[in-house]
């Protein structure tokens, strides 16, 4: 009965809160500008616009969120993870809220083995 009822919680995330428009704090973002999160056919997916001062601006379509808890018995969202495939990268974003902010780690890796460096960005966004 346990398990059936881990199953159940983990088809029911609680991500309400998360739902809508995220801008980014800082009005000269280096990658992100805003993003949305939203829920269509019972998945959570995220729409990127890169920042037009950044490395990347525009739209970056659409990419599919996982959704992390505290614990597997739990349905508390926490967390959150996403993976975009850019014309010359990879993206990794990790998320998390913390106090109203949502915040953003951002893992860039080149497809290209070259003279650039692969890096990494911190970026805090606000609901709008």
């Amino acid at each position: 009965m346990k398990n059936m009822e881990l199953e159940l919680r983990k088809i029911k995330p609680d991500v309400l809160k998360y739902l809508g428009k995220w801008k980014n704090s800082y009005d000269k973002a280096r990658i992100i500008a805003e993003l949305i999160l939203f829920e269509e056919g019972g998945e959570l997916l995220i729409n990127v616009t890169g920042s037009e001062n950044g490395y990347f601006p525009g739209d970056w379509k659409t990419a599919a969120v996982r959704y992390h808890s505290y614990a597997p018995d739990t349905n508390d969202v926490v967390a959150f993870q996403a993976k975009f495939t850019l014309d010359e990268m990879e993206a990794f974003l990790a998320m998390n809220e913390n106090k109203g902010l949502l915040i953003i780690a951002g893992y860039f890796t080149f497809k290209k083995n070259d003279e650039r460096s692969d890096f990494f960005v911190r970026e805090f966004f606000h609901k709008i």
